[in-house]
């Protein structure tokens, strides 16, 4: 299950803004584990705090619109649908109208039950391609409706996870700091399950082609599909009069996640996302960004693995005898400043990257939720 990737890609916490007439305060135990910032004036973000140490859970953009709310993807849990209905309700009295799912990974849609509980009305909009990643690879983990083996799937995961812990905690030689990060570590992890229990998949109610607008006088919103990158429906949301964008997982920071992606067509998709001559960059996972500096990295780094692999793949050489000619040893030290990023670097960026490319030049499809690499399989091997 996607969401079940470590990560360390947290923004710093912030307090919540004072609320408007008729809303209701919201403790930091009950917007767990998200923190909150006020990124401008009527637009908020909710992001995990930088020592959250459990399975990844996506940014949460809100924006304010005169006649209700837009809610830019929603977390990994019900729990967390419910911790993003909560701080709405102690900003404004207004109602959620329309809720985006960036893409299918399900780490970003899967609080949008608590919203709709709370929000009947509320459009549920996402690409076409979206909506088949949800319907394909997202539901072989949780469905359409509650059902407990979805629970038993998570919960042996998050257990076998937990073991992992245990035996690393057990290590004499740690230190008394890596202690409390092993029991951090842990403790989100049992929060995460603990809130899993009702999570349901919902379909859009309205799907993105190319462009659809949210207008409003002073923050319209234009939803944009614009073209596969970190999955073949990936929708961004720009916001012109702010010139701030929300990128979903086609930015994704400190490191990038690439399986299941589309190595060429994501340069593009980039490129033009710099094009947008941006203010403030809201990435998928991570801190909000205000130049392009990280993201004409992530266009080198995409380069270069499909320079080193395509040439390899059109001699013919199998995926395993290109995992051993390529040299990405000058990327990952861009991105790998740490032990931890640098394992992250390796084996959720550059293991599925190189498949993906190697598919990419051979001129074979790239399946969604398919292939040899799979965060699973990735885990499996850090594990041993």
């Amino acid at each position: 299950m996607l969401s079940l990737l470590l990560a360390a890609l947290a923004l710093a916490p912030a307090s919540a803004s004072a609320g408007q007439a008729g809303t209701v305060p919201i403790s930091a135990e009950a917007l767990a584990p998200f923190t909150a910032r006020e990124l401008a004036p009527g637009i908020h973000l909710l992001a995990t705090p930088a020592d959250y140490l459990g399975p990844a859970i996506s940014n949460v953009t809100i924006v304010e619109q005169a006649d209700g709310m837009v809610v830019i993807d929603t977390g990994a849990t019900v729990a967390h649908g419910r911790a993003i209905a909560g701080y709405i309700r102690s900003i404004t009295a207004k109602p959620v109208k329309a809720i985006v799912f960036t893409h299918w990974h399900n780490d970003h849609p899967l609080g949008v039950s608590a919203l709709l509980a709370a929000w009947p009305r509320a459009q549920v909009i996402a690409t076409e391609s979206t909506r088949a990643g949800l319907l394909g690879p997202a539901a072989t983990s949780v469905g359409l409706t509650w059902n407990e083996r979805h629970e038993t799937f998570l919960l042996n995961q998050l257990s076998a996870s937990l073991a992992q812990i245990r035996q690393l905690r057990a290590n004499p030689a740690n230190t008394d700091e890596q202690h409390a990060r092993y029991d951090r570590m842990a403790a989100n992890m049992e929060a995460f399950g603990r809130g899993f229990r009702g999570t349901v998949l919902v379909l859009p109610t309205r799907i993105l082609d190319r462009e659809l607008t949210l207008d409003d006088p002073e923050r319209p919103v234009r939803l944009l599909h614009l073209g596969r990158a970190n999955t073949d429906g990936d929708a961004l949301a720009w916001l012109p009069r702010q010139r701030m964008v929300a990128t979903g997982d086609v930015v994704v920071a400190p490191t990038p996640f690439g399986f299941f992606s589309f190595p060429e067509d994501w340069i593009g998709v980039i490129e033009r996302v710099k094009a947008l001559d941006f203010a403030l960059l809201v990435p998928g996972h991570g801190e909000p960004m205000t130049n392009a500096a990280y993201l004409d990295r992530l266009i080198a780094t995409i380069a270069d693995i499909r320079g080193q692999v395509g040439a390899l793949a059109r001699e013919g050489l199998s995926l395993e005898e290109v995992r051993e000619r390529v040299d990405f040893s000058a990327q990952t030290d861009i991105f790998g400043t740490t032990p931890r990023l640098r394992a992250t670097f390796e084996g959720y960026w550059l293991t599925p990257m190189v498949e993906n490319a190697w598919l990419e030049a051979r001129g074979e499809p790239i399946v969604q939720g398919g292939g040899e690499s799979t965060p699973d399989s990735v885990n499996r091997r850090r594990a041993r």
